[in-house]
């Protein structure tokens, strides 16, 4: 885009995350000619001079052809109804703006298909939510954090007041979960792993579902955090043991320049850029790729994306946020007088969201109405699917929701199990519509980029290779 050359830019340095690799070291020859690859990622990262943008993708702005890119065609499949896709933030799939390259098979590109605001609750969770421990991040080797340690939480203070030095929210450049991987080694280990968020899992099969990857695993992810002066070297992920199946990434905050090339560095890699909500899929060909960011982008006025100033359009199962206020409702939503019954009473389903967060965490059980008055549900153990819902669309919404949410219970996230249905997703969006919740999280990004790359580690129906004996 023409305002590239516009960005101001800080001088570079190699980002410290585990994936990150020094493109300058990474060629197998000095003759540039034969390492295609480096000589792109040096290109771009250069400063002086500021490097040429005009022959960058920029898939926001530009019409399919046959030289580049072709439009990928999407229908909504059955399996993934509007509902399902609004419970995650997402417009309908039918809505989505999807691309592939001619001259990378298998990599396709999905123009930001977030509704408006609902960036703002996966920044909130890469922030202050997936940092915490059982999870990995860089700082372990230097600080010691409990259980219940927040840092974003503990760099507040800082931020507010800088004294010198950065927060620990700065200095953060990298977090694990799922399945750890070894970063010495080069391999993951069947005892090493933590979690995997229910909400990130259901939302990244959803979307895998949706380009017929229909028995995807959301296993393992890295969220790397990159700020004005970061690079991720050039590099392929190998690790996995299901190199079929796509490694999916969400870009957050600023933009940034990605490079995709082949299985050689011989391959002159195409150059892109990705806007906050844009997602990346490198599946077939592309699975084994050499990919990289030399560079990222700041915004031309010193603010965030023009995306993630909007507040969200937020609904309770198709009703409008506010009587000023109205928005546009798929069909197949749940209408504003749908019923259901929670702990023996019958109410409208707004009521039933707030009934249902205080109850799984005040400690109450469930009953239902009918099928389930003879034992008591622990609390918190209870899913929103098996509600009681008069509504058909509503009992469908959960129980799709819970298909994609649900496919891997051994690394999902047990402790918050409703983490990730559409009562939570919008009720920490509510809070986050407020300027003065929000205000944090918009200044960190004012100079930094979130990426999320999720990925499936095993084989479908195969566990962890036996060890060798030693």
């Amino acid at each position: 885009m023409d305002e590239s050359k516009k960005h101001r830019q800080s001088p570079e340095f190699k980002m410290s995350a585990p994936m990150d690799t020094n493109m300058e070291d990474c060629a197998t020859t000095d003759d540039t000619r034969t390492d295609r690859f480096k000589h792109s990622f040096k290109f771009f990262k250069r400063r002086k001079p500021p490097p040429d943008f005009s022959n960058v993708i920029d898939f926001h702005n530009c019409a399919a052809n046959n030289q580049v890119l072709q439009q990928v065609s999407l229908q909504e499949n059955h399996k993934v109804s509007a509902s399902v896709c609004q419970s995650y933030g997402l417009k309908p799939v039918k809505d989505w703006k999807a691309f592939s390259l001619h001259d990378v098979p298998g990599f396709i590109f999905i123009q930001d298909p977030f509704l408006h605001g609902y960036q703002r609750y996966w920044i909130k969770r890469c922030l202050k939510d997936f940092p915490q421990k059982p999870n990995v991040c860089n700082l372990d080797a230097h600080v010691t954090l409990k259980d219940d340690d927040c840092l974003w939480d503990m760099s507040q203070s800082h931020l507010r007041k800088p004294s010198g030095g950065k927060s620990l929210i700065q200095q953060l450049r990298w977090v694990t979960f799922g399945y750890h991987h070894n970063w010495d080694t080069k391999v993951y280990e069947e005892d090493h792993h933590s979690p995997f968020p229910a909400d990130l899992a259901g939302m990244t099969e959803l979307i895998a579902d949706s380009f017929g990857y229909h028995q995807y695993k959301a296993e393992a992810a890295i969220v790397n955090f990159y700020h004005l002066d970061s690079t991720l070297g050039g590099h392929t992920d190998h690790s996995e043991f299901d190199l079929e199946m796509p490694i999916i990434s969400y870009s957050f905050g600023q933009s940034a320049i990605f490079l995709v090339g082949g299985e050689t560095k011989e391959q002159t890699p195409t150059a892109m850029f990705l806007h906050s909500g844009d997602i990346i899929m490198m599946g077939g060909p592309s699975r084994l790729a050499y990919h990289a960011v030399p560079r990222i982008l700041a915004s031309a006025d010193g603010n965030i994306p023009q995306c993630l100033q909007s507040i969200p359009e937020l609904t309770s199962f198709g009703r409008a946020p506010s009587k000023e206020k109205t928005v546009d409702v798929p069909p197949d939503s749940i209408s504003e007088d749908s019923e259901c019954t929670v702990l023996g009473k019958r109410t409208d389903l707004s009521e039933c969201c707030s009934v249902l967060k205080e109850d799984i965490k005040g400690g109450h059980d469930f009953h239902s109405s009918e099928s389930n008055t003879e034992s008591d549900i622990p609390s918190g153990k209870r899913r929103s699917n098996e509600l009681e819902i008069d509504n058909p669309s509503a009992k469908v919404l959960c129980t799709e929701q819970s298909n994609f949410a649900t496919r891997n219970v051994d690394l999902r996230d047990t402790k918050a199990a409703e983490k990730g249905d559409i009562f939570d997703i919008d009720l920490d969006l509510r809070a986050l519509s407020c300027n003065e919740n929000w205000n944090a999280f918009a200044d960190y990004l004012k100079c930094s980029r979130i990426n999320v790359s999720v990925r499936q580690v095993m084989r479908h129906g195969q566990g962890f290779p036996e060890k060798s004996p030693e």
